[in-house]
């Protein structure tokens, strides 16, 4: 995998940080709010990155909310 993630500013409500999911091919893809500032978008992004690289997205015990 990797090492990198594709990463995509989407306008969310912003008790939204951002979040993960799989596309067509299976490879995760980090969504960042696009509202928030940069810098919160880069500690998003490295939170989300630790998911992926724990596997958090394949265990279905796994809810961090």
């Amino acid at each position: 995998m990797n090492n990198e993630r594709p990463a995509v500013l989407m306008d969310l409500p912003t008790s939204i940080r951002g979040f993960v999911f799989h596309d067509d091919e299976g490879e995760p893809v980090i969504v960042v709010n696009a509202r928030l500032t940069h810098e919160q978008n880069q500690k998003t992004y490295k939170h989300e990155k630790k998911h992926i690289q724990r596997g958090d997205m394949l265990n279905n015990n796994y809810i961090e909310y």
